[in-house]
């Protein structure tokens, strides 16, 4: 008999709008099977409009020929336009819409308007976006644009286009609702494993801060007052530091507001401890008490507690709560438009504004992007995934306006233990941009392991002639020693040591050879750049902008094609694959590695989680980055050592044509990785997902290498149909490119 699903209009207690409960057909419980229990917002105050919508809604649920993506254009015919987004937008496939969004509202000019466009990378705290500042002309005290902080305030690309226009114009583009109450559910799962055994405090610092420090509802929801007031031993005020300027709140919450907030998260957190213990009782009660289980039969107890409340109504409506009091802080915007869905969810918002409102315009900005802690409760931020602006800005300093666009991106491994390859989304950028600007502090000089493998990830993507390498704080760099040109050449040796050391051994002599001729000519180096009038700074910073102003797209002129052993690309291949799964065996537990540890089960069940609901590698553990970044490296030193040469060519002619196609083949990898590991093994991730009871901690872990053995296989004398496949991919993508290079130079001659 085929299950009947029905929904139910209801309201949150105090809550103005109404909202549509009901079991989705098409999308799996925590159990794997069919009819999750889902809550969406109407976008309505009105009762009878509800149950219109709600009736609809029934309507829909009861044809079961409607119940695929492919009838959407169907059920659009029949019902109201709020039925079908609640109803399929949570199964759709998930796309680049917020980027697309931006690009409708606030496109962003190329080279036929005379721009250059330039990705900041660089590790926390290299002072990238202190850097970004300098470069647009923001003032460090009176504008605080775009935001700073010790702790770790780029969590989404921010777009800035230095232009000659009238008026300044803005695009912030948001989480959906989908992605805000996985984020939620997220935040609450953690928080009920911690209560388990914590206290209400450390329960509600796990709810409002997640651990991968980038979404923190702290800033949207607001905090608990410590427990006790503690003392700073280093916080004393003879000087106003930079992260104290850029704490200045531009809006503050009421003693009023702050009181409602604390009593809503005192609430939350009660709601919280009473239900993960009602579930601990129960699991106790067929185990026996936690304390006493081992190591493993203990966390599969706890992952029974998590399960057990995660499938309660009472999660769903603590979930419900918290989005309905995330949807009331959009009303706070200042200014400005919103683009929203049928059922009111806010999409984008955007603003102009004449040039001479700046300080209006730079004020309402900054909503979406600060996090000054007098302003926690009523920020945005943690919501936005994009931010675009265009104005007429121009640093003070600047001897010559430069037309650029400069994208400011998250720092590299932002949070600790977090893996150093390039995520999916930074490597878009290496092939979109114009100029690769790595931002690192002179006091590290590269001795960071995220900023070495950046380097790395260049050079492997063919991109070293992009790159351009900027060292900030050189006033903290003193020594005796440490005058002139001995100070520059004394913080070069950090990327000397990085290519000679690294580079050569990981990718080919030759290719770190051509990564230092190139940066000794490409490296600027800064200090003082957090002041207003960074007057030391100000000779090189001109550099700076003159080398990206002059950036274009480079001009290849072919004159040789190298030839390559087929052979040679399976044995590379079968050491990226050896390399991947070698990497992940480690961090699941089953095996050891020198560089990597085993992930807690928690993170592992939360990856699983991700990729069979198709999220993209936003979370710490980024598996499709991991095969993207091993692919490219293993095929980056095949390519590096071709058989032999057609034509005469110079070393530098070689070390162009190796370069492009390098970059064609890492511009297709990302699809292939993304068609392994995500689409053809989501079902296989629905299941390592599902496992519940005893020993589902190790069968989970086991799940997911089985996982990478079926579709990352290590191609061995024993090959079968999977191995021969997934060679014949990346040798297709590999000698594709190179045929391509071959036809372009025989068309040359």
């Amino acid at each position: 008999m085929t299950q009947r699903y029905t929904a139910t209009a209801k309201k949150n207690p105090g809550r103005k709008s109404w909202l549509v409960e009901f079991r989705h057909p098409l999308k799996t419980d925590n159990n794997n099977k069919p009819g999750k229990k889902t809550r969406k917002g109407l976008g309505t105050c009105d009762e009878k409009e509800a149950q219109r919508l709600t009736a609809q809604l029934n309507q829909l649920l009861s044809d079961e020929s409607l119940w695929s993506i492919g009838s959407q254009t169907d059920a659009a015919k029949q019902f109201d336009a709020k039925v079908v987004e609640i109803f399929y937008g949570e199964i759709a496939p998930r796309t680049q819409s917020a980027t697309q969004l931006r690009d409708k509202l606030l496109p962003l000019p190329d080279h036929n308007q005379g721009y250059s466009s330039v990705a900041l990378l660089g590790v926390p705290g290299a002072g990238k976006t202190t850097l970004l500042r300098q470069l647009i002309g923001t003032h460090p005290e009176k504008e605080r644009f775009p935001s700073t902080s010790v702790n770790r305030t780029t969590t989404f690309p921010t777009e800035i286009t230095v232009s000659d226009s009238e008026h300044y114009q803005a695009v912030v583009t948001f989480m959906s609702e989908h992605e805000t109450r996985f984020e939620i559910e997220e935040s609450l799962s953690a928080a009920l494993v911690k209560a388990i055994d914590s206290s209400e405090q450390r329960v509600a610092e796990t709810l409002l801060e997640k651990s991968d420090m980038r979404f923190r509802l702290k800033y949207i929801l607001g905090e608990l007052p410590s427990e006790a007031e503690e003392i700073d031993p280093y916080d004393y005020d003879d000087e106003e530091t930079e992260s104290a300027v850029d704490n200045q709140a531009d809006i503050t919450p009421t003693d009023e507001d702050k009181a409602r907030s604390q009593q809503l998260l005192a609430g939350y957190i009660n709601r919280i401890m009473t239900l993960t213990q009602e579930k601990k009782a129960a699991v106790e009660h067929q185990q026996g008490p936690l304390s006493e289980m081992s190591s493993e039969d203990r966390n599969a107890a706890m992952d029974l507690v998590e399960e057990e409340a995660i499938v309660s109504d009472a999660f769903l409506e603590i979930t419900s709560d918290i989005l309905d009091e995330i949807r009331s802080k959009f009303d706070l915007t200042p200014n400005g438009k919103f683009e929203k869905t049928t059922t009111g969810w806010p999409r984008a918002w955007h603003i102009e504004t004449p040039a001479i409102q700046r300080e209006q315009f730079l004020k309402s900005v900054r909503f979406f992007s600060g996090i000054a802690i007098q302003s926690w409760g009523k920020l945005l931020t943690p919501l936005v995934n994009g931010m675009r602006v265009s104005g007429p800005f121009k640093p003070n300093w600047a001897a010559n306006p430069a037309k650029l666009v400069l994208i400011d991106t998250e720092g590299l491994m932002h949070k600790a233990g977090t893996t150093a390859d390039l995520p999916e989304q930074t490597l878009a950028l290496l092939h979109s941009t114009d100029v690769i600007l790595l931002v690192d502090s002179a006091k590290n000089s590269m001795t960071n392991f995220a900023a070495g493998k950046a380097l790395e990830g260049i050079v492997n993507t063919g991109h070293t002639q992009k790159l351009a390498v900027v060292f900030t704080h050189m006033d903290a760099v003193k020594g005796d020693n440490l005058k002139g040109q001995a100070k520059l050449d004394h913080i070069f040796g950090g990327v000397r040591n990085v290519a000679e050391n690294q580079l050569a051994k990981n990718v080919s002599t030759e290719a770190a050879r051509h990564l230092l001729h190139h940066l000794e000519s490409s490296t600027f180096y800064v200090g003082r750049i957090d002041k207003a009038d960074p007057k030391p700074a100000i000779p090189e910073l001109n550099k700076l902008l003159t080398h990206l102003a002059a950036a274009q797209p480079p001009v290849f002129e072919p004159v040789s094609f190298p030839k390559y052993s087929p052979d040679n690309l399976v044995l590379a291949i079968q050491e990226a694959s050896h390399d991947f799964r070698q990497q992940w065996n480690s961090r699941l537990g089953l095996a050891q590695h020198p560089e990597f540890t085993p992930s807690p089960w928690q993170s592992i069940k939360a990856l699983s989680r991700r990729y069979a609901e198709g999220w993209d590698d936003g979370f710490y553990l980024r598996p499709a980055s991991n095969l993207i970044t091993a692919l490219s490296a293993a095929i980056s030193r095949f390519l590096e050592n071709p058989i032999e040469w057609s034509g005469q060519a110079t070393e530098e002619q070689k070390r162009e044509t190796i370069d492009r196609i390098k970059t064609a083949v890492t511009q297709k990898i990302p699809e292939l990785s993304s068609h392994r590991l995500r689409e053809l093994a989501q079902p296989a991730w629905h299941e390592a997902y599902a496992l519940r009871g005893a020993g589902s901690t190790f069968k989970r872990r086991q799940r997911i290498s089985s996982i990478y053995a079926e579709y990352v296989p290590i191609p061995d004398a024993r090959g079968d149909k999977l191995v021969f496949k997934f060679l014949n991919e990346i040798k297709g993508i590999v000698m594709q490119a190179i045929d391509e290079i071959e036809q372009e130079v025989n068309s040359a001659d």
